[in-house]
C-alpha cells in the first residue's frame, strides 16, 4: 500500500514530535506531582494525532486549504512565540496588557472599550486570584 503525504500525515508528524519533546520536558519538573496533569493532556493529544494521521492514510482525496485560509492560523502562532518572548522579558501584565488587545483586533474586534477594557480586568483578575490569593510569583 502506497502512503500518499498530505497535510493531515505532515500536522500530525509534527505535532507527534512536540508532544514528545514537552512530554520529556515535563519530566524535569521539580514536583513530579505537577507534571501529572500536562503529561495526561499530552498523551491525550498524542492519541488524537495518531488518529489524525491514520485519517490522512486512509483519505483518499486530499485537497490542500487555499493560502488565505491558513494565513491566520500561522499569524497566531506567530503572535503567540512573539508574546511568549516578549514574556520573558517585560512580564505577564506588561506583555498581556499590549498582546490581548492586538488579537482581539485581529480577530475582527473595534470597539474600544473591549479592547481597552478586557486587557485590563484579564490583568487585574489574575493579579488579585494567582498574585494576592494564592501567593505566586508570575513571570
Amino acid at each position: 500500500m502506497k502512503i500518499k503525504m498530505n497535510g493531515d500525515i505532515g500536522t500530525g508528524i509534527i505535532l507527534l514530535i512536540i508532544e514528545a519533546v514537552f512530554y520529556s520536558l515535563s519530566h524535569g519538573f521539580i514536583n513530579p506531582e505537577a507534571a501529572r496533569w500536562p503529561q495526561a493532556v499530552l498523551l491525550v493529544s498524542a492519541v488524537l494525532t495518531i488518529l489524525l494521521i491514520i485519517q490522512g492514510i486512509h483519505e483518499k482525496e486530499y485537497q490542500a486549504p487555499e493560502y488565505k485560509s491558513v494565513k491566520a492560523p500561522f499569524l497566531a502562532l506567530l503572535m503567540m512565540i512573539v508574546y511568549c518572548s516578549v514574556m520573558e522579558l517585560a512580564g505577564f501584565f506588561i506583555s498581556t496588557a499590549v498582546f490581548c488587545p492586538l488579537g482581539m483586533y485581529m480577530l475582527g474586534q473595534r470597539n474600544w472599550k473591549v479592547l481597552v477594557g478586557v486587557p485590563i480586568g484579564l490583568d487585574a483578575f489574575v493579579y488579585v486570584l494567582f498574585v494576592m490569593q494564592l501567593q505566586l510569583q508570575m513571570p
